[in-house]
């Protein structure tokens, strides 16, 4: 499906951009265990990695706005995670669990080769990213997250039910995607939920188009129902603030002015501030903006991932360093 709607004032310039991003990206397909894997790439072949990974139920286009923005210095590998976007559903064997996720970037990483990398995460993306610098530090050499760094976490005394809720829903039957007769209905809808508000219904569309098809009734999203089932076990905090001080890997988190933060989540309240007496590898800097912040303050947020990352440095530093001293 391509979207060919007019584009809103607000959005005008933004689409502009996106668009003639897309023009110049290359399509990926990464041989993954139960399918494939689907992306884009940009940016020289040879540049130094820096793997980008959506947040929940979004797609990889959803960092197009960005990459617009982000200096052409590097490779951008923006990824579709397994049942979002174009990328292959798990089988209705398994589970598609969030914590499965965090293999499942490691199967990427394997495909495509990469020994060591820079990571960028949004929301459920940044969660999953801050599990896998725990797990594989050794690949990651510094890391942003995008309004979403400590996964959501569950009181002890919830699992028993939240275990029963959860697995009900996956022995169930499940329950398909609704047809929406219009497209702009269906981009106003989703642009007026919490987590989309405050961008603008034409990126929203732009976002979508990933991730919907044509029906004979109408339109309909792709991406895997079961994405919407709550986890199985939610980590605890037992788990969860053990993995925050184990962190050794440099990392950004930009915190959405209107996100998160607003949301008054007391799991994600409590991880916060478990977070700014013990990460200590862990810089933090709030930018104006929505939960989706990285598609509509785009100069702000490339210009913060832009000096972190040293995305600007072309050349390896140490090599002249070295030599300056013989």
């Amino acid at each position: 499906v391509m979207v060919t709607t007019a584009a809103s004032s607000a959005g005008r310039q933004v689409l502009a951009s996106c668009r003639t991003t897309l023009s110049s990206v290359r399509e990926i397909s990464l041989d993954v265990p139960w399918g494939t894997v689907k992306g884009i790439e940009v940016g020289p072949r040879d540049g130094k990695p820096v793997v980008m990974i959506h947040g929940w139920l979004d797609n990889c286009y959803s960092f197009v706005p960005l990459l617009s923005s982000l200096p052409p210095t590097r490779r951008y590998i923006a990824l579709d995670l397994p049942g979002h976007g174009h990328s292959s559903h798990k089988p209705k064997s398994a589970n598609a669990h969030v914590i499965d996720l965090i293999t499942d970037i490691e199967h990427c990483r394997r495909a495509l080769g990469l020994q060591r990398f820079d990571l960028i995460g949004h929301s459920l993306g940044g969660m999953l990213s801050g599990i896998y610098c725990a797990t594989y530090p050794e690949y990651i050499r510094k890391f942003v997250a995008i309004d979403g760094l400590l996964p959501f976490h569950s009181p002890t005394d919830k699992i028993i039910s939240n275990l029963r809720r959860a697995s009900d829903m996956i022995v169930n039957e499940p329950i398909p995607h609704k047809v929406y007769p219009d497209l702009d209905e269906l981009s106003r809808k989703i642009a007026d939920t919490m987590f989309y508000r405050g961008i603008d219904p034409e990126l929203v569309k732009f976002m979508v188009d990933r991730s919907i098809h044509l029906t004979p009734s109408g339109y309909q999203f792709t991406y895997d129902v079961r994405l919407r089932y709550p986890a199985l076990i939610r980590m605890t905090r037992d788990v969860l603030f053990p993995l925050i001080q184990s962190w050794t890997t440099p990392i950004l988190y930009l915190v959405a002015s209107h996100g998160f933060k607003e949301f008054h989540h007391p799991s994600y309240e409590e991880g916060m501030t478990f977070l700014e007496e013990y990460g200590r590898n862990v810089k933090q800097l709030e930018l104006l903006g929505p939960h989706h912040l990285h598609m509509t303050n785009t100069e702000d947020v490339s210009a913060a991932i832009s000096e972190y990352l040293d995305l600007t440095d072309q050349q390896d530093p140490t090599p002249k360093d070295f030599f300056k001293g013989l």
